[in-house]
């Protein structure tokens, strides 16, 4: 495969879409992910993709990261943060997830080469793509998960008991931490996520400090690339007056299961995450179905008339019907008319390591994983 770069507008738009079609419901606002690309654009910057093959085995590598819950801020939390003095932020996403990298290096003593996204999600990818850039450090077309989760005990690298710290914060106001021990990934997950509160949710980390011998172990490849094609494919339908839903299901490798229009959305803040479910009515030749989503930041379970159609590692995406774009949790509606796409698990999280951090039974549900298929569910 030849070099893959972002030279126009249009990639980036194109990109994001698909990073936030693997995002499914989560992974970070591409808005956001479009400012930190333009403005990396702007400067010259090449967005170029390495293949992993680059990567050097005695060089280190780290992981920055968003973490904190993606829920909308009521206004109480908002009143909240005008009188504790966090009203104006001091720092950019970007800027926060490079402060984060070098606050890394100086608790270390390591330089760090290369950076790798924790996920694929609309800013979660962009924003750790654009401080690459701006480090002048290549970035892999690869990430450690193929999608978003919403805990690091999810990811590849607790299935393949990489260890997690030292673990360095930073966030919109420039307040910096470290985080040394930690007995298990749980409880790594929880200081974050209680600093994340302490920060409103904004808050930047950086983590998985490996040499790249290491690295190697917990990627899926050319998942940059692929989230390109699957954008432009939903795009290019679109223009053409087809269905951009199938053909984002089709370039990604999943099914279009149904489309119908939100009659119910119930969801909260809590502990960190945005959870919640909702209920879709489907139309046309599925009528006769309804629908149930689950989710923890991200989607996660799928029912069909109470049975279980799909549930996670299987990628869950629900999209506008119209225009095929991908819908974050936080800006689901009731009323809203939407496509629900099921795309199968990446080969990593087929084994049963991997099912052990990342299943509905690591959600808490009574049942275990079946893979999807497309002409049937499963029972719970």
């Amino acid at each position: 495969m030849g070099q893959i770069e972002l030279k126009t507008a249009q990639d980036i738009d194109d990109f994001l879409t698909g990073c936030t079609f693997f995002g499914t419901g989560g992974g970070g606002n591409p808005e956001v992910g479009r400012t930190a690309l333009n403005a990396v654009r702007a400067k010259g910057r090449s967005l170029t993709l390495t293949e992993i093959g680059a990567i050097d085995d005695d060089a280190f590598y780290c992981i920055p990261f968003f973490m904190g819950s993606i829920a909308p801020k009521s206004p109480q939390v908002l009143e909240e943060m005008q009188q504790n003095g966090f009203a104006e932020r001091r720092y950019t996403p970007l800027e926060m997830l490079v402060n984060a990298v070098r606050n890394l290096e100086a608790h270390s003593g390591k330089k760090i080469s290369g950076l790798m996204m924790a996920e694929l999600g609309g800013s979660n990818s962009a924003c750790c793509m654009a401080a690459a850039y701006e480090m002048g450090l290549p970035v892999l077309d690869a990430d450690p998960v193929g999608r978003a989760v919403p805990e690091m005990t999810n990811g590849l690298a607790a299935v393949k008991g990489l260890d997690f710290l030292p673990a360095a914060y930073f966030d919109a106001w420039g307040n910096a931490n470290i985080t040394t021990y930690a007995f298990n990934y749980p409880a790594a997950e929880r200081i974050g996520k209680k600093l994340s509160e302490a920060a409103y949710g904004e808050m930047a980390e950086a983590a998985y400090l490996m040499p790249g011998s290491d690295l190697k172990k917990i990627l899926v490849p050319n998942t940059l690339s692929q989230s390109l094609e699957v954008g432009r494919s939903i795009r290019l339908a679109r223009e053409a007056g087809g269905d951009p839903c199938l053909a984002g299901a089709k370039a990604a490798g999943g099914s279009l299961v149904c489309k119908g229009r939100i009659s119910s959305l119930a969801a909260e803040d809590r502990d960190g995450y945005y959870w919640g479910s909702y209920l879709i009515e489907s139309a046309g030749e599925s009528a006769d179905r309804n629908y149930k989503i689950w989710f923890k930041n991200e989607n996660h379970i799928l029912w069909e008339n109470e049975r279980v159609l799909a549930a996670s590692p299987d990628l869950i995406i629900v999209t506008e019907a119209e225009s095929g774009n991908p819908i974050l949790n936080t800006r689901l509606a009731p009323h809203a008319d939407v496509g629900v796409i099921v795309v199968p698990a990446r080969e990593a999280y087929r084994s049963d390591a991997a099912l052990a951090h990342f299943s509905p039974r690591s959600f808490g549900f009574d049942f275990d994983y079946k893979p999807f298929a497309a002409d049937g569910g499963q029972s719970a």
